[in-house]
C-alpha cells in the first residue's frame, strides 16, 4: 500500500495527509487475528486523536486492500475489538479487491495460493499462520466461515459509506498479431467480482445490512494477452496440458470449480495483468477511481465538518432586567473601578473590582448604577452589586476571549480574574482556570489572545502551572467543543 499511498499523494496533493497500516509480518492470518483487527483499531485510533490534537476533526477515510477491508470491518466492531474505530471516526471506506465472500484459492488451494502471491509480488510470505487460507473459503451469501475462523466478518458501523473496487482481467486470444476472441474471467485473479463487489450479503444472515449504510460498486477493467499468461502459468507451474482448451476452462469457471486450467489462468492473470489483485491499488484505473470516491468524500466531510459551537449569553434584556431564565442574588460587597471587561463583546459590559466580588462579567442595568455580573457562563445565575454613582457608556473591548470554554474532552474553563496564580519557568501564564483539575489554559506572555480561531474547530494550550514556578512539560493543543461570549442584548 505504500506505492498507493504514493499515486494518491500524486493525484491529491495538500488535500490529505496519508498514512500506512503495514501487518506484513501476520499477512497469511486472518484478518480478525489478535495481531491485525485490534492493532488497526488501536492504529486508526492513534491518528484520529493526533488530528484532532492539531485542531482537525479526527476523521480519517480508509482504502483498504485485500484482506484489509476484513480486518477493518472487525476493528470497527465493538464485539471484536474492545476499542473499536467508532463511524464518526472512519465515515468512509473504499476497498481494493476484497474478499468479502472469500476466495476460491481459500482452503484447498490455499497452498498453490501462497505459491501465486509469491511469484506475483517477487518475494515469499511470512510463514506466521495459515489460518487466513482456512478461512478465506469461497462461500455463498449467509454461509458461515469454517470451524475456527469465528464469526463472520461484521457490518461497517452505521453511517459508514463504503465503495467497493473489484479487478476484472479479460483474456486476448490472439494469432500473428490479430485478436481472435477473448476469455473474460470476472476475476482479478485472486478474488472474483461477485467477491470483491459482495459486501452487502457477506454478513450474518447474508441480507443486506439495515443500518442506513451506502454502498457502491466499482470495476476496475482491463485486457491481457493469453501469451503472457501462460507464460506467467508455466513459470507457476500451474500449466496442464489442456490449458489450450479455453473452452473447458470456461465451463469449469462457470460450474465454480476450481480446476487445475482454472487455477493456471487465474495464476497467471495474477502475475501480469495490469488489474490483477496484487496490482489494483497501483493501477491507474484503479487509482484515479479512488480518487474520485476520495473527493467525493472531502466535499462531503466538509459539508458536516465540525465547528465550535458559539453561545452568545446576555445576562439582561434590551430594557436592563435580568434576562429569563436567570436567578438574582445580592453580592456580599462593594465594588467600584469598572472599565470593560476583557470578555465581553460588545458594550456596556464591564468588570469591577475587588476581584474576589467576581464582578468581572456585569451588565449595566437601566438605571446606569445596578450591575448584574455573572459568574460562570454555563449557570444562569447573577450576582447583584450596586456601584458608588452611575456609570457612564462603556465601550466593548477590542479583540475578547470568550468568558468560558468547554473542551473536547469536556473539562469545563472560565477566563482568568485576576487574583495571584501558580506559574511556570518558561514564557506561558494561566489564562483560563478549568473546574476540578489541575490543568489550565495557558498563553505566551504578552499576547492578548488564548484561542485559536483561525479554523472551524477552536483550540487552546492547555498544561500545568505550580506555586515554584516550576520548568513543566510544554503546553499541549486540545480542541474547544463550546465557547460562551458575553455579550449585549
Amino acid at each position: 500500500m505504500t506505492d498507493t499511498a504514493d499515486k494518491l499523494d500524486d493525484q491529491l496533493g495538500e488535500q490529505v495527509s496519508l498514512f500506512t497500516f503495514d501487518y506484513g509480518h501476520w499477512a497469511l492470518s486472518w484478518a480478525a487475528d489478535e495481531h491485525i483487527a485490534p492493532c488497526l483499531a488501536d492504529y486508526l485510533n492513534s491518528v484520529s486523536a493526533a488530528h484532532r490534537k492539531v485542531g482537525g476533526d479526527g476523521r480519517i477515510i480508509v482504502v483498504a486492500h485485500s484482506m484489509g477491508g476484513l480486518a477493518l470491518r472487525y476493528a470497527m466492531d465493538g464485539k471484536q475489538v474492545k476499542k473499536a474505530v467508532p463511524a464518526s471516526t472512519v465515515p468512509y471506506v473504499i476497498t481494493l479487491a476484497t474478499p468479502h465472500l472469500g476466495s476460491p484459492w481459500g482452503g484447498t488451494g490455499f497452498a498453490n495460493f501462497k505459491t501465486v502471491l509469491d511469484h506475483a509480488l517477487g518475494r515469499a510470505q511470512p510463514a506466521s499462520s495459515q489460518a487466513g487460507g482456512d478461512c478465506l473459503v469461497l462461500r455463498d451469501r449467509g454461509e458461515t466461515l469454517p470451524g475456527g475462523c469465528g464469526d463472520l466478518p461484521p457490518w461497517l458501523p452505521a453511517g459508514v459509506q463504503l465503495t467497493q473496487i473489484a479487478g476484472d482481467a479479460t483474456v486476448d486470444r490472439s494469432l500473428f498479431g490479430f485478436k481472435l476472441y477473448s476469455i473474460p474471467l470476472f476475476s482479478d485473479g485472486i478474488v472474483p467480482v461477485p467477491s470483491a463487489h459482495g459486501y452487502p450479503t457477506s454478513g450474518p444472515t447474508g441480507e443486506p445490512p439495515l443500518n442506513g449504510a451506502k454502498t457502491a460498486s466499482r470495476t476496475d477493467r482491463c485486457t491481457v494477452d493469453f501469451g503472457l499468461v501462460n507464460a506467467a502459468a508455466r513459470d507457476l507451474r500451474l500449466v496442464p496440458a489442456w490449458m489450450a482448451i479455453d473452452y473447458l476452462m470456461l465451463q469449469d469457471l462457470q460450474k465454480d470449480e476450481f480446476s487445475l486450467p482454472v487455477q493456471a489462468y487465474l495464476g497467471g492473470v495474477t502475475a501480469v495483468a495490469p488489474c490483477a489483485h496484487t496490482r489494483l491499488g497501483t493501477d491507474q484505473s484503479a487509482i484515479n477511481q479512488t480518487t474520485e470516491v476520495i473527493k467525493e468524500a472531502l466535499a462531503g466531510l466538509k459539508k458536516s465538518a465540525p465547528q465550535t459551537k458559539v453561545v452568545k449569553i446576555a445576562g439582561v434584556d434590551k430594557a436592563g432586567e435580568p434576562a429569563a431564565g436567570f436567578t438574582v442574588e445580592n453580592g456580599d460587597s462593594e465594588v467600584d473601578g469598572c472599565d470593560s471587561s476583557i470578555a465581553g463583546e460588545g458594550p456596556d459590559i464591564i468588570r469591577c473590582s475587588p476581584t474576589a466580588a467576581g464582578a468581572d462579567i456585569c451588565w449595566i442595568a437601566s438605571d446606569r448604577q445596578t450591575l448584574y455580573c455573572g459568574l460562570f457562563p454555563w449557570e444562569k445565575k447573577l450576582l447583584r452589586y450596586t456601584l458608588p454613582a452611575p456609570s457612564g457608556p462603556v465601550a466593548a473591548t477590542k479583540g475578547p476571549d470568550p468568558w468560558g470554554l468547554v473542551l473536547a474532552d469536556g473539562l469545563r474553563c472560565r477566563i482568568r480574574n485576576g487574583g495571584s496564580w501558580p506559574g511556570r519557568a518558561d514564557e506561558w501564564v494561566g489564562a483560563y482556570s478549568c473546574e476540578g483539575e489541575q490543568r489550565w489554559i495557558l498563553i505566551r506572555a504578552g499576547m492578548t489572545n488564548a484561542v485559536d480561531r483561525s479554523k472551524p474547530v477552536w483550540t487552546v494550550q492547555v498544561g500545568q502551572l505550580d506555586a515554584e514556578n516550576s520548568a513543566l512539560p510544554p503546553p499541549q493543543t486540545v480542541s474547544v467543543s463550546t465557547a460562551y461570549l458575553a455579550v449585549t442584548p
